[in-house]
């Protein structure tokens, strides 16, 4: 069997679609690609410089000041966690499958636990459901961090910027939420084996609620020697 790294996207559409997921990582057939904006690569990019500033003069960032804790301070341990090609890695040892996750930072607590922080760009303020979509991706980090020697808080920092107002200089000001939500790094565990078990088998059968599947049946598009 081919290397395979699994990371949070890919068990997040494995959990949409047991199909779409066995295809894109088994066969290596994604599927259509749509246009991802630039804006919350841009983001990202200088909220993690501001993050690090703090971390350079050992400051508290505003947007963490109802934590009590700190910033984690090895920078170039974090740089490699950062990176989308290498980041905070399991591998299985029976299969050699690997689950791999970049995370944006880490924050460690009064007891010394560490919560990994994210960053999220939106076009709105925060509504009552929106963490939901970030739960598997969170629990996942959590399980990472445990299997990295790191005991881990069992909640995630998510921060959530949005755009407010231009002011007078023409620079677009952002709005600031900081969202806690609890983890779990069982149910990621439990996602990343069952991911594994679809891996080995044969092709799921269509999911009946995904607009993929049932647009690539009434197109007869799916031509593969399966």
């Amino acid at each position: 069997m081919k290397r395979i790294v699994l990371s949070p996207s890919s068990l997040s559409l494995f959990l949409e679609c047991p199909r779409c997921f066995w295809l894109q990582v088994v066969k290596g057939v994604r599927r259509p690609a749509s246009v991802f904006p630039s804006l919350p690569s841009g983001m990202d990019k200088i909220l993690k410089e501001h993050f690090d500033r703090h971390r350079r003069e050992n400051t508290h960032p505003e947007e963490l000041h109802n934590l009590k804790g700190r910033l984690f301070q090895d920078i170039e341990r974090l740089k490699v966690w950062r990176n989308p090609s290498r980041g905070l890695r399991f591998e299985d040892p029976e299969t050699g499958i690997i689950l791999m996750g970049a995370i944006d930072d880490l924050f460690i607590t009064e007891d010394g636990l560490y919560a990994p922080i994210d960053f999220k760009t939106r076009g709105f303020p925060v509504k009552e459901n929106t963490a939901n979509s970030s739960q598997n991706q969170m629990d996942i980090y959590t399980f990472l961090l445990e299997k990295n020697g790191l005991n881990p808080a069992r909640f995630a920092i998510l921060l959530y910027y949005h755009p407010i107002m231009v002011n007078s200089f023409c620079n677009v000001e952002f709005h600031a939420e900081t969202v806690k939500i609890p983890t779990n790094p069982k149910n990621a565990e439990s996602v990343f084996y069952k991911a594994i078990e679809v891996i080995r088998g044969e092709i799921p059968e269509r999911s009946k609620n995904c607009e993929f599947c049932n647009w690539s049946l009434k197109t007869s598009i799916e031509r593969l020697e399966i």
